[in-house]
C-alpha cells in the first residue's frame, strides 16, 4: 500500500462525516505512519465510485458501506477519540501498517 485512503461516510456526506473526518485525521496522525494518508468525507452515493482502503461509518450505513469497501469500521460516537484510536489502530495492525 503506497497511500492509505480513508473515507468517512454518512447519508448526505456533509455534517456528521465532516466531523468524523476531522477527528480521524487527528487520530491517524498519532500513529506516525510510514506512508501518506488521506481522510475524505462523502455520502454513500458518492462513495460508490471512490477507491478507498477503509470506510469509517455508523451501523445504519454498514450494509451499503460493505458493498463499497472490504474494510469497514463502525463507530458509536464520532467525538470519542479513544474509540476512534482503538478501532483505527486495530485496522492498521491487521494490515501491518503499525506494530
Amino acid at each position: 500500500m503506497n497511500e492509505l485512503k480513508i473515507l468517512t461516510v454518512c447519508g448526505a456526506g456533509v455534517g456528521t462525516s465532516t466531523l468524523l473526518r476531522v477527528n480521524i485525521n487527528e487520530v491517524v496522525k498519532t500513529f506516525n505512519l510510514d506512508i501518506p494518508f488521506s481522510v475524505e468525507n462523502t455520502s454513500l452515493t458518492r462513495a460508490k465510485g471512490t477507491r478507498c482502503d477503509l470506510i469509517v461509518t455508523f451501523q445504519n450505513f454498514e450494509a451499503d458501506a460493505r458493498k463499497i469497501c472490504d474494510n469497514v469500521v463502525l463507530v458509536q460516537n464520532l467525538m470519542d477519540k479513544q474509540e476512534l484510536k482503538a478501532k483505527i489502530g486495530q485496522f492498521l495492525q491487521e494490515n501491518q501498517l503499525i506494530d
